[in-house]
């Protein structure tokens, strides 16, 4: 896989993981190192990353994954009440897919940063640009090295609604904040992902002035 092909096809996998098959921490952990190559605020390296395979731990943080995804829809799976063989449709149906299948997934990895700055009213921008800056480059590094392993993930960020709870299950400490959560599985045999679809370039580039070309 050349470097255009891999990052114009690396797409967010759900439906695609193969939730039987095997995960191996060995090539887990050389997607990790590849991650910690990944430029981040002053070089501070503050990161740690949980990689959760206890089938226990999986259950209760997909338990409050979907105890999340279900207080923001209404309280119930909403995919199949949506036309069929629409885009929107096909996005849910893949969304809570995952939500129903998260305790399945082999490996569940969560980004943890600890902040290099301390937080003061008004620096909203400052503050969130230095620290997910800091996490989501080393997070789509680790993407793309899974990928060309023939891994699959998706960033999702439901369960960060109960952070508290699953950082005290994890033993994560207080000062840490976690990025996001990962669901890590070989693709289903077979399964490739062809580019994805985007915007004409001149619809979103402005030169100089907002809405020139």
């Amino acid at each position: 896989m050349d470097v255009d092909q891999l990052l114009t096809t690396t797409r967010s996998a759900r439906k695609a993981l193969d939730l039987d098959g095997p995960a191996d921490l060995d090539e887990i952990r050389e997607c990790l190192q590849i991650a910690l190559h990944a430029p981040n605020g002053s070089n501070q390296q503050a990161w740690r990353w949980m990689v959760v395979t206890e089938p226990s731990l999986r259950t209760r943080i997909a338990e409050l994954y979907r105890e999340t995804y279900l207080g923001k829809v209404g309280g119930q799976l909403i995919a199949g009440l949506m036309p069929s063989g629409t885009s929107e449709a096909r996005l849910m149906s893949s969304t809570e897919f995952l939500v129903e299948n998260l305790h399945k997934v082999p490996v569940l990895v969560i980004p943890c940063y600890e902040p290099s700055y301390p937080r003061t009213d008004g620096d909203d921008s400052f503050y969130l640009a230095t620290l997910y800056g800091s996490i989501f480059p080393a997070v789509w590094n680790f993407q793309l090295a899974l990928h060309s392993r023939g891994y699959g993930t998706c960033i999702t960020t439901m369960h960060l609604e109960h952070e508290r709870e699953i950082g005290e299950l994890l033993g994560i400490p207080a000062t840490f904040v976690q990025g996001c959560l990962l669901p890590v599985a070989k693709l289903r045999t077979g399964h490739t992902f062809a580019p994805t679809p985007r915007r004409n370039p001149d619809e979103v580039i402005a030169v100089n002035e907002w809405g020139s070309q």
